[in-house]
């Protein structure tokens, strides 16, 4: 039987602990995967410049997961802290949960508002951040500009004065436009996503986890299957590729190069499927091994 269950909150601590380190240790992995590759040029060919390569890559292994967690972790604490915050306003996602194992269906509407909307204010709080600084050193730039020659004179303080004032105005047009299109285009996107997975899960089988129930509604995830999450995943992602490639194949065929929309169409279907997949499962792993040290995700589920 399929319950319709609403996320009415996320945990932030756990999420956020448990998100950051998933990104942590696939960082590692990746600055492993990288070193791996950064060694064959090397053996290959000693060179002074192939060595201070291989030196990065080193260095990599220590500073990729420590980046990683730290940008995980203010990603993660703002993104469930604004979830909480929105739900009462806007209604949280809702799963399609049967025998609360496997997630058979994700309702578009609810889905694309509430991540658009989180998108939406992302935006807004980094163009509030960059653009007042931006803003800042437009008369330091109109400055420079005004003591640079231009062909042995100097650029009339008109311009410099409306290139200060447009810069102001644009910043202010910027913290208005961008959070409205960052809205639109993750909401076109994650409603197509949903699709998707809607139609898929039916003929492949959902996302399927094992919860946990606590108190006041509260479910932990304890662990993902990790080749569903990868194989519907990688569907999905696999039909986004084609989706693309289709597109490639009728702008590069109005160019009369058609074959070129037929290799993206193959590279991006092919890659999408395996890379998603990978990637994937991979996550799913981790998360399963870092479960039991530092406890799961936590869902308010109603």
């Amino acid at each position: 039987m399929v319950d319709i269950k609403e996320i009415k909150s996320i945990e932030i601590v756990p999420y956020t602990l448990m998100t950051s380190s998933v990104s942590a240790v696939w960082a590692f992995i990746y600055a492993i995967f990288t070193l791996i590759l950064g060694l064959v040029p090397f053996v290959i060919s000693p060179t002074p410049a192939n060595s201070a390569a291989l030196w990065f890559y080193i260095a990599s292994i220590v500073s990729s997961p420590v980046t990683s967690f730290i940008l995980g972790v203010l990603q993660s604490f703002l993104f469930a802290l604004i979830y909480n915050l929105l739900v009462p306003k806007l209604g949280g996602i809702k799963l399609g949960l049967e025998d609360l194992s496997e997630i058979k269906s994700v309702p578009v509407v609810p889905f694309a508002l509430i991540t658009s909307t989180i998108s939406a204010v992302f935006v807004l709080i980094i163009t509030l951040i960059v653009m007042p600084l931006v803003a800042a050193y437009i008369p330091v730039i109109s400055q420079v500009m005004n003591s640079l020659p231009l062909n042995g004179t100097t650029i009339p303080a008109e311009s410099i004065s409306a290139f200060g004032t447009f810069g102001v105005i644009g910043s202010i047009l910027s913290i208005i436009i961008l959070p409205i299109v960052a809205f639109i285009i993750v909401f076109i996107i994650n409603a197509i996503l949903a699709v998707l997975y809607n139609l898929v899960a039916p003929r492949v089988g959902g996302i399927k986890l094992e919860f946990a129930a606590n108190a006041d509604n509260m479910y932990e995830i304890l662990s993902v299957a990790p080749i569903q999450l990868a194989l519907i995943s990688a569907i999905i992602a696999a039909i986004c590729g084609i989706i693309i490639g289709i597109i490639a194949i009728i702008i590069s065929a109005a160019y009369g190069v058609a074959i070129v929309g037929v290799m993206f169409l193959a590279g991006f279907t092919i890659g999408f499927l395996v890379s998603v997949f990978i990637v994937y499962a991979i996550m799913a792993l981790i998360y399963n091994f870092l479960r039991p040290k530092i406890g799961g995700i936590r869902l308010e589920l109603q």
